[in-house]
């Protein structure tokens, strides 16, 4: 007989909590802006709730899905195809608060920054499981993965993003490290990486104020 369809209650518990958490943190940032603004305080809180809503409704159908089925090559390629595709069309786009970060689909807002994260981590598990025997070696896997982040990472950059695009550089980082790659090159990645931030950060007057 066919295996019943079983859920890892932890995991799902874990991710419902924090999904509660961020519905408070919300509301604990927006109310009085949203007060002043639009003299709802609730208005950003019913919003996100909303999403969650839709969310968790969708949480059923995606765990029908075979998650084999996400390291298929025509899976990745077409997720990281659309992420780049989706971050160039967004710098044309009209800016917001001197940022272009926003697709708009009809009455929907895209962030193609956040599609852009979830391809890299498809793109990046994939090829750590095919490389595993030969993670340590430069050319075979740490640097399409670094090309490929690399190029990801300047795009929403261009944005700018900063925060975005540090987090997409941590996570990645993060799943390299945990396949057992040589502390080596950690290092190497942390003595590279810290200037190139204090650069990054250094560059723009915002960037700075929001740090201090």
């Amino acid at each position: 007989m066919a295996r019943k369809l079983k859920s890892d209650k932890l995991l799902f518990t874990a991710t419902l909590l924090l999904v509660c958490t961020s519905i408070v943190m919300v509301y604990s940032a927006s109310a009085v802006i949203a007060r002043e603004k639009w003299q709802q305080p609730y208005l950003l809180l019913f919003k996100q709730a909303a999403w969650v809503l839709i969310g968790l409704s969708l949480v059923p159908i995606v765990m029908r899905i075979d998650y084999r089925s996400y390291r298929q090559p025509l899976v990745i390629w077409t997720a990281l195809g659309v992420a780049a595709a989706a971050l160039v069309a967004v710098l044309f786009s009209t800016p917001v608060n001197g940022a272009s970060r926003w697709l708009h689909v009809g009455p929907l807002g895209v962030q193609p920054s956040e599609l852009a994260k979830l391809a890299i981590i498809l793109f990046t598990a994939a090829l750590l499981e095919r490389r595993m025997d030969r993670i340590d070696e430069l050319s075979h896997a740490l640097l399409p993965i670094g090309l490929t982040t690399g190029a990801i990472v300047g795009l929403i950059l261009v944005e700018p993003d900063l925060g975005t695009a540090v987090s997409v550089l941590v996570i990645s980082s993060a799943m390299v490290f945990a396949a057992g790659i040589s502390y080596r090159y950690v290092l190497g990645l942390v003595l590279v990486a810290v200037p190139a931030l204090y650069v990054v950060v250094m560059a723009s007057a915002y960037r700075v104020q929001r740090v201090m």
